[in-house]
């Protein structure tokens, strides 16, 4: 399939060296940045770098991130990055080409834009002082109620809480609409979320190597007072199942 960028991205000529190096580290795609359509809409967040055996890239995110935009002609929703407290970009990351709202609700965008560039760091800039970027080290299982996460996301940014409950299964209504679903095997948490959110990744810290996290999950949607997330065994056994899919989280090598 042959995807287009239909937006270019071309600077103004004249640049100071202050405005490049912002524009290369916005042109870096962080966990918790967000996503907007091809009007400039902004719909959900930018989740984990995985990659499948064939060895093709995807930004995995929440399955129901497409649904309110327009298609392309394959069919599929495309997504750009929207940097925190930044205007649309127009930066093209690629089309939503694999995804489920139900009863797993993750998707998978393919990576074909050549003017974001993927990365293992999560975004946590309301903290400049102390780790204003965190690094995806490896995936962490919750097992447990009261286990402490936090969450990275375009809309409430970086908040933690704890695991308050696992759901087997339960109803989600899409906001602006009277559309519902079950979805199943996702953790509750008292983690502050809202619109927006859905698809940043949930982590916890790594003991004593801090900036470095255990990723477990994807957020799937929520309130200010709790959060849902979809964990990482369970998003891959459903993209082998729905997609035939085999993937990896992609992790910070190990000598930064």
């Amino acid at each position: 399939m042959q995807y287009s960028e239909p937006y270019s991205t071309d600077s103004t000529p004249l640049e100071s060296n202050t405005e490049k190096r912002k524009r290369l580290i916005e042109y870096r795609l962080l966990g918790g940045d967000g996503l907007h359509d091809i009007n400039g809409r902004e719909l959900c967040s930018v989740g984990l770098w995985v990659r499948d055996s064939n060895g093709q890239d995807y930004i995995m995110t929440a399955g129901h991130c497409d649904f309110v935009s327009p298609r392309n002609q394959q069919g599929f929703v495309d997504f750009y990055q929207k940097g925190w407290y930044s205007l649309p970009t127009y930066n093209y990351i690629g089309p939503l080409e694999h995804n489920s709202y139900a009863p797993y609700d993750f998707g998978l965008i393919r990576h074909i834009g050549t003017n974001v560039t993927l990365t293992t760091i999560i975004c946590n800039f309301d903290h400049p002082n102390i780790y204003p970027v965190l690094y995806v080290k490896n995936v962490g299982v919750v097992t447990s109620v009261g286990t402490s996460l936090c969450k990275s996301g375009e809309t409430t940014h970086v908040t933690c809480g704890v695991v308050t409950e696992f759901v087997a299964s339960a109803m989600f209504r899409y906001p602006g609409s009277n559309y519902t679903d079950i979805k199943k095997e996702f953790f509750r948490t008292d983690i502050v979320c809202d619109s927006g959110d859905s698809g940043g990744p949930v982590f916890y810290y790594h003991a004593l190597q801090i900036p470095y996290v255990l990723v477990a999950g994807t957020v799937i949607g929520g309130t200010k007072r709790t959060c849902g997330f979809l964990s990482i065994p369970v998003s891959f056994r459903a993209a082998r199942l729905d997609f035939n899919l085999n993937l990896t989280v992609v992790y910070t090598p190990q000598n930064e």
